[in-house]
């Protein structure tokens, strides 16, 4: 008989409605699970930071997931663009 281990993590809500609307808002059409399940622990480390935490970082809890998708998405990659040399 074979056992496998079985990994849960659960979501609050809320942060799960801000995943949700993240990719809603990018209307790409298509189960953002395989984009979210690799990076859970990612978005769920930095949601445990504190804001102090985040901001030694650069970042707020807003950029958060564009932060951990920022591969994924190109206007997520640079939001504010260094001017042209």
């Amino acid at each position: 008989m074979r056992e496998d281990s079985l990994q849960m993590t659960f979501i609050r809500p809320g942060l799960r409605s801000r995943i949700d609307l993240f990719f809603a808002e990018k209307g790409q059409g298509f189960n953002p699970a395989v984009y979210i399940r690799p990076r859970l622990d990612s978005i769920l480390r930095l949601e445990a930071m504190s804001d102090a935490e985040l901001a030694a970082f650069g970042l707020t809890r807003e950029d958060i997931l564009p932060f951990v998708f920022e591969d994924c998405f190109a206007e997520t990659m640079h939001p504010n663009p260094p001017p042209d040399a």
